[in-house]
């Protein structure tokens, strides 16, 4: 039985879908523009409407979902401002609302066509419009399935990352779509319209995807062109651009006429290419146009969607005026949209930040100005901030295109007011056609304290565009997350500068009971007409001043006044009026005994919404301050102020209140009018207060009297009540002190830094306030300040003007201290111990017969105070000034530099000699501290500056101060050679030579310089010498080098000669110094000298006898006999030599033996010699009996030895200490060569083994 049931269950929902399919399917053409009787919009932001039962789409409990327009709430943040097909028609959209819960928050949603036949189709296409504005879209995606299937195909996704450059707004144009369902011809389909939103979406608006004329249609032969746009407009024509699915088309037809009539009855106009451009249309004018593609000859497309568009301004011709009133201008009816902009302006922004007409739609009492300027009622551009999360292009306000050339000297003038905690900053900017953008002026920050304050020009001069055509941009850029950023335009004006330019800077800088000051800054002028009247009079009062201020006496107290002011250039010429804030004089001086209750709801009105801050008697004052603020009784946020006032239950209070922006610690004050105290002996302030709210801070109390600063009775700290209900506290204050004076009396309530949720819990309310004859005389409270090492200051409050005072070192007996007499509750105690302890008694006498009981403070002096010289030093010609600002001395000494000294905080001295100087400020205390600082100052005469220089080869030797004369100078060289010297004089050695260019900068002690250049010209180095040859007593001398410029010679025998090469014949023989002087091309002189000697060749011999032998060796006496020679060097071979001037000598061998050879070298003052060599063995038989033969000998280098016939041998050389230098052995010789080149000179022992003995011969190396 199951089975049969589920069986029929099946063909049962097989048959019903089908039928259903059945009825909803659509052939084509399929059109759908939302516009029927089944689209049904929501009726509230969380309704979901309904749409016709053959569209589907996934209804489901989440916060995503497609629905028919309208959208229950409009946002200009997202979707479109109106349908597609007439602009007041339906669409479909995806809608996105909020639930507060994250996790459920639908993020994609579809909506789908009924079933579609394709099956007369040949090519098939989708044909669609779309609207994607809104920051938290992601994407639209068209998805198209064939019925009976589950498989959808993706057919085209539309990307956040491209639409958002095409949809900047919610009117911007919607777009057109083209999407072939060629690949679905013959089937029959459905389409899918899926839309996604971020995951951090902007609450419920910003994710408004929209689409609209759908069409499901047969691919025509030549398609209808879509998206027309307009570029590069002109005054007369623009360019003109479309979509085109058309391959070739044979051209292009184009249709417009002015938006006030009928495209269809058109200009035609004809184009072979696109872009086109129009022309010949009237400026500043709305034109429709239309364009139709001919693909063929008798194969036209349909006429595109027709596209307006306007025309830009013609330029304006100066002079120019805006005051935004015209009819091209007008405010928005809702707060977060854009009113109407005049065409011929252009504004940039983004769509929750941008230049609008005021006044607002609401109006913020913290930020913009509370009228406009022209009027106080009409019209004015402001800077309009609709979402604290705003973003994007900061606005700009662009005027149209004006023609200065009808004007000289031209001006830009505007009016600004600019009142806001988050104020931004304005820049103004200046083009010129074909121009870049030049900033010409700009401001920051808050400009006015209040949205009453009245409205500032600005004068720019724009000579410097004299001629030009220019346009004037106004960017403005908030602070970012306030709406408090209200910056107002007004009057703008670009004219030619006036012949008397009017003043301007208007204030009011004091204001009395009868008498105001008004001052202003001139426009050039030294006259000035001025005329006043109180406000609602039609009577002007005039009057004239010769300066840019003037007192107005003889006014009515408590009156507003209004006035005016104009420059004066001469006779028949003045400037145009400027209007100067209002003011109110003062209220009459009230007398005591004084009492306000606050009762009268005239003058004490208490606040209204939103935030309005009621208002107090006028003559009262209270802070201009927006978020926490003195008003009359009205009604408090909970959990702060009182139930009831405290006189009656159902009277007046007056309460400091609190509104947004709630800022963390602020403050208010509220003042009496003046009060004067001369009626009372002894008055006193009473008050009754209610401190009920967690964020209160204090209450401070101060008096004032007239003229004078403000001095502090009383402070309550924190919250004094518990409830609401709770009773009020009475507080008296004696005001004995100022009994003969007018004074005010001050209220001043702080807000405190606590919770950023209950800053509106800080009403501190005050009832009840009487000045009155006090019935008591209390002891004074004192306080002890301004303590020093030697003084203290002592200050009371007590109910007398009168007092004693008594002090002494601590815990002295009251009567036995130091005593004064004191008024104005205040006294100076001085010539105290340093770091000591005091007692200060102080007793009031409230009347003759009444005094109040003794009252102490204790203090201890401060030690004695480290002393710090502070002070400056200026001069005057030869005078200098010394300004001693030491704190803690009690004189002070200038020690001038020269000698002299004088004393005083401040003291002069002139200088009656130049040169540089250190002043010395010595200052001292009484406690013997010292400190001192130094100055130094220059007086200085006139520099002369002439360097000198003397140049040595490549060597200068420079001088800068030997020829010149100035004030502590310093030098700084130059050198030419990138060397860079200090110093007055300084050597220089130069690389090469050449001509150096040499600068001398010298700077006196006064800072003062003068700078002289000069050329140094350098020869090459030379080393100057010479060479000579000489045949007898005839030298031939060679200079080198041999190119200088001339040569001088002294050859050192009274003889001269000149010239490179040169000879000189000596007459005598000796010793001559020849001295070679030569000088270059640079005048330089290079010097040279050496000695030369004619002498004849010394001649002479020795002879030499044995005197025995002993322990010590064989010694042996040597005699010469010489003529010529002046050295004798005495070589002796074994080794050993004595080289003097000894003819005569006697020499100890250690070996016994005459095998040695003894060579004696004669020597003459030329350095000529002659060499004599005598064997010992001449004195007997040669102890080898063979005889070789060395020559030459002494040697040089080469020494040849030749043996008495040929042999075989061994030859060995000892040095003159035994050791062996040279060893050979040669057979079948008779001879040998032994180099010794590289031998020292001096002595050696030759030996030769010759039929096995060995022979010795001596040898001298020289």
């Amino acid at each position: 039985m199951k089975k049969v049931f589920l069986l029929f269950l099946l063909t049962f929902t097989g048959w019903f879908n089908e039928e259903v399919q059945a009825q909803c399917m659509q052939s084509t053409p399929f059109a759908e523009n939302f516009d029927g009787n089944s689209w049904i919009s929501p009726s509230g932001w969380n309704n979901n409407g309904s749409i016709p039962s053959c569209w589907t789409r996934n209804l489901t409990n989440r916060n995503y979902l497609w629905m028919p327009s309208d959208p229950s709430f409009v946002s200009a943040n997202s979707g479109p401002a109106g349908d597609h097909t007439t602009g007041s028609g339906g669409y479909a959209f995806a809608e996105g609302w909020f639930t507060g819960i994250t996790t459920t928050n639908q993020d994609v949603t579809n909506l789908i066509t009924p079933p579609i036949d394709l099956s007369t189709d040949t090519l098939p296409r989708l044909v669609f419009y779309y609207h994607m504005f809104g920051s938290d879209i992601t994407w639209l995606n068209i998805k198209v399935r064939k019925v009976g299937t589950t498989n959808w195909v993706n057919v085209h996704t539309f990307n956040s990352s491209t639409t958002s450059s095409q949809f900047t707004s919610n009117s911007s144009p919607w777009k057109k779509h083209v999407e072939s369902l060629s690949q679905f011809a013959g089937d029959t389909v459905q389409i899918r319209f899926n839309a996604k939103r971020s995951s951090s979406f902007s609450w419920f608006t910003n994710s408004r995807i929209a689409i609209d004329d759908i069409l499901v249609e047969e691919t025509p032969s030549c398609d209808q062109p879509f998206n027309i746009t307009i570029s590069q407009t002109t005054p007369t024509g623009g360019t003109l651009n479309w979509s085109s699915l058309n391959s070739s088309p044979l051209s292009y037809q184009v249709q417009y006429a002015l938006s006030t009539g009928s495209v269809v009855n058109g200009t035609l106009a004809n184009f072979t290419s696109k872009p086109s451009v129009l022309s010949g249309l009237l400026s500043n004018t709305n034109y429709d146009v239309r364009v139709r593609e001919i693909c063929a000859i008798g194969d036209t497309s349909l006429w595109s969607a027709t596209t307006t568009f306007r025309t830009q301004c013609a330029q304006y011709i100066a002079p120019f005026v805006e005051d935004f009133e015209g009819t091209g201008w007008a405010p928005s009816t809702v707060w977060n949209a854009q009113g109407d902009i005049d065409p011929c302006w252009n504004v940039q922004g983004s769509a929750t930040k941008f230049w609008n007409v005021g006044e607002p739609a609401f109006s913020w009492i913290q930020t913009g100005p509370s009228g406009d300027h022209t009027s106080g009622s009409g019209q004015y551009m402001y800077h309009q901030v609709t979402s604290t999360l705003s973003s994007g292009l900061d606005p700009r306000l662009i005027s149209p295109w004006i023609d200065m050339d009808t004007i000289s000297d031209p001006e830009l003038s505007f009016w600004y007011h600019g009142y806001g905690q988050s104020m931004g900053a304005l820049n103004v900017r200046i083009q010129t056609i074909g121009g870049t953008w030049s900033s010409v002026w700009d401001t920051s920050g808050i400009t006015h304290s209040s949205s009453t304050a009245p409205w500032l020009e600005q004068i720019i001069d724009l000579t410097s565009y004299a001629g030009d055509t220019i346009r004037v941009r106004f960017d403005y850029g908030g602070a970012s997350g306030s709406f408090y950023t209200q910056f107002a335009l007004d009057d703008l004006s670009l004219a030619k500068a006036p012949d008397c330019p009017k003043p301007k800077f208007t204030s009011i800088t004091g204001v009395g009971v009868q008498v105001a000051q008004l001052d202003w800054t001139s426009g050039g002028a030294s006259d000035f007409q001025i005329r006043y009247r109180a406000l609602g009079s039609s009577t002007w009062t005039w009057t004239t001043a010769a300066t840019s201020a003037k007192g107005i006496p003889g006014l009515s107290p408590k009156t507003t006044y209004e006035w005016q002011v104009r420059d004066s250039c001469g006779l028949g010429s003045a400037s145009s009026w400027v209007l100067g804030p209002l003011f109110t004089t003062k209220c009459t001086v009230f007398t005591a005994p004084f009492s306000e209750d606050f009762s009268n709801t005239t003058n004490w009105v208490g606040p209204g919404f939103p935030d309005q801050n009621g208002a107090i008697d006028d003559c009262w004052l209270r802070s201009d301050s927006t978020d926490y603020f003195w008003t009359g009784k009205g009604v408090h946020y909970a959990g702060t102020g009182p139930s009831a006032d405290h006189t009656s239950g159902s009277g007046g209070y007056t309460f400091a209140r609190s509104a947004t922006p709630f800022s963390a610690g602020a403050d208010t004050e509220l003042r009496t009018p003046l009060i004067d105290l001369d009626t009372l002996h002894s008055p006193e302030l009473i008050f009754w207060y209610h401190m009920y709210g967690s964020d209160i801070d204090q209450l401070k109390v101060f008096v004032k009297p007239l003229g004078q600063q403000a001095l502090l009775l009383k402070t309550i700290t924190g919250q004094k009540q518990a409830l609401s209900t709770s009773s009020w506290l009475k507080q008296s204050l004696s005001l004995l002190a100022y009994e003969n004076d007018t004074v005010q009396i001050i209220f001043k309530a702080y807000r405190g830094n606590g919770s950023p949720f209950t800053p509106f819990k800080a009403d501190i309310a005050l009832d009840d306030i009487k000045i009155n004859e006090t019935t008591t005389c209390p002891a004074p409270v004192i306080t002890a300040s301004n303590i020093s090492y030697n003084s203290a200051q002592l200050d009371w409050n007590g109910n007398s003007s009168t007092s004693a005072v008594e002090y002494d070192l601590a815990n002295f007996t009251l009567g036995a201290g130091i005593t004064m007499a004191a008024t104005g509750q205040s006294a100076m105690v001085n010539g105290l111990q340093p770091n000591t302890t005091y007692d200060a008694w102080v007793q009031d006498s409230c009347t003759p017969t009444l005094n109040s009981l003794w009252s102490m403070v204790q203090f201890t002096t401060l030690p004695c105070p480290a002393l710090v010289a502070t002070g400056s030093f200026v001069n005057s010609g030869s005078s200098a000034t010394g300004y001693s600002t030491a704190m803690n001395s009690d004189s002070t000494i200038w020690f001038w530099g020269d000698g002299t000294y004088s004393d005083g905080d401040t003291a002069t001295h002139t200088y009656t000699t130049f040169g540089s100087f250190t002043i010395y400020q010595v200052v001292y205390n009484n406690c013997g501290s010292t400190d001192s600082l130094s100055y130094t100052w220059s007086l200085c005469d006139t520099t002369v500056l002439n360097p000198t220089y003397v140049v040595n080869g490549l060597q200068v030797a420079f001088d800068g101060a030997s020829s010149s004369s100035g004030t502590g100078l310093a030098y700084y060289w130059s050198f030419g050679n990138g060397i860079l010297g200090q110093g007055d004089t300084l050597t220089v050695n130069y690389a090469t030579a050449g001509v150096y260019t040499v600068s001398l900068l010298a700077v006196n002690s006064c800072g003062d310089s003068i700078l002289t250049s000069f050329d140094v010209t350098l020869c090459p180095l030379v080393n100057l010498t010479f060479s000579s040859t000489v045949v007898g007593n005839l030298f031939t001398f060679s200079a080198q080098p041999s190119n200088l410029l001339n040569y001088q010679w002294d050859f050192g025998d009274g003889n001269a000669g000149t010239g490179a090469v040169v000879s000189n014949s000596y007459g005598t023989n000796g010793s001559f110094t020849v001295t070679l002087s030569g000088q270059d091309s640079c005048g330089n002189t290079f010097v040279y000298s050496d000695i030369v000697a004619t002498c004849d060749l010394p001649q002479g011999d020795f002879t030499f006898s044995l005197v025995g032998t002993g322990s010590t060796g064989l010694i042996v006496d040597f005699q010469a006999t010489a003529t010529g020679a002046n050295q004798y060097h005495w070589f002796w071979g074994d080794g050993t030599f004595d080289k003097g001037n000894a003819p005569n000598l006697q020499h100890t061998y250690g070996v016994i033996t005459l095998n040695y050879s003894v060579t004696l070298l004669l020597i003459n003052d030329c350095g000529d010699t002659t060499s004599v060599t005598r064997s010992l063995n001449e004195v007997g038989i040669s102890e080898t009996g063979t005889e070789c033969r060395l020559y030459p000998n002494p040697t040089r280098a080469s020494l040849r030895v030749e043996f008495p016939q040929t042999i075989n041998t061994r030859v060995q050389l000892f040095s003159s200490i035994g050791a062996i230098v040279h060893d050979v052995t040669t057979e079948n010789s008779s001879w040998i060569d032994i180099d010794m080149s590289d031998f020292p000179s001096g002595t050696y022992a030759l030996r030769v083994l010759i039929d096995d003995q060995w022979h010795y011969y001596p040898l001298v190396k020289i």
